[in-house]
């Protein structure tokens, strides 16, 4: 049996989360194999909805009672929950265990990093590179600092009335200044099309959910297609080569045990190469209509 306080109002809330998450992330990753579907905005508005439509789902209220699990629900979940897999050991027990392997992996990856702040100076900071930084749209008031790493590194921070560009000095002494224009213009496209709106606040959405593996995959499956936006918008009407080519020395200087740094450059690099796809395969009023057909038919599964 399940313990009382799995269908508690809070316990149950989180536990529905879980699963209307992994149903839809099953529907939705079955379909976008089945209509091949490319990096894009589409791809991207689908990561999203995965983020949060089961945050919608799961809130509606009166469905943790044992009349509507018994009578009204599709699916009761706390069947499968409840089955023993030996020595005392439910299902139940494994998904409390991969909740809390989540949160840890949550706080390692994730939370700790964006709390540790680089060492960074404005000295040293090459003027022209100053100057053509502010140059580009919305970074007039762009703070430009330096990071003494020897690796090739760049990253923004700050907010969008004054946002800041990081470079080590490793990127300043191994890139050209074609490469390391272009990559600047990478990281200034990250603030533009509500870019950083949209993921700080699906990062939030992340956050709420630090328990669940599927919004951990989403989130970074979703910063990986807005960092392959990020490069379309770099490379329009320039050499795709140039980007592509200091990704690899990237790859390449990344330690191998860091598969997924490595493998999100790797496609990144395969994108940029392959050239330009449609960026609209599903229209918004398909993905609407089946995002409503989820909202209507997963409340019924607790």
């Amino acid at each position: 049996m399940i313990p009382a306080y799995w269908y508690a109002p809070l316990p149950s809330f989180l536990w529905q989360v879980v699963l209307h998450s992994s149903i839809m992330g099953i529907v939705f990753y079955a379909w976008a194999r089945h209509v091949g579907l490319p990096s894009g905005r589409s791809k991207r508005r689908l990561l999203g909805l995965l983020l949060v439509l089961p945050l919608l789902t799961a809130a509606i209220p009166g469905r943790a009672g044992l009349e509507f699990r018994e009578r009204l629900a599709w699916l009761d979940s706390g069947r499968v929950l409840a089955v023993p897999l030996g020595a005392g050991i439910r299902v139940y027990h494994v998904i409390l265990l991969v909740a809390l392997l989540m949160i840890a992996l949550t706080v390692w990856q994730e939370l700790l990093p964006a709390l540790r702040r680089p060492r960074t100076s404005p000295a040293g900071v090459p003027e022209g590179l100053a100057r053509f930084a502010r140059s580009l749209t919305g970074w007039e008031r762009c703070e430009v600092v330096m990071s003494p790493s020897a690796d090739i590194v760049l990253a923004t921070g700050g907010w969008p009335r004054r946002p800041r560009l990081m470079v080590s000095r490793g990127a300043l002494g191994q890139l050209t200044e074609d490469e390391l224009a272009i990559v600047v213009r990478h990281e200034n496209a990250h603030w533009q099309a509500g870019r950083w709106v949209r993921s700080h606040a699906l990062f939030l959405v992340r956050l709420l959910q630090c328990y669940n593996p599927v919004a951990l995959w989403s989130f970074r499956e979703y910063c990986l297609e807005v960092e392959i936006g990020c490069d379309a918008e770099a490379v329009s009407g320039r050499d795709r080569r140039l980007l592509a080519g200091t990704l690899l020395r990237i790859y390449e200087a990344t330690d191998r045990r860091d598969v997924a740094t490595r493998g999100a450059l790797r496609k990144r690099v395969d994108v940029l190469l392959d050239g330009p796809g449609p960026d609209d395969t599903l229209p918004v009023a398909t993905i609407g209509i089946a995002s409503a057909i989820l909202l209507a038919i997963l409340p019924w599964v607790v």
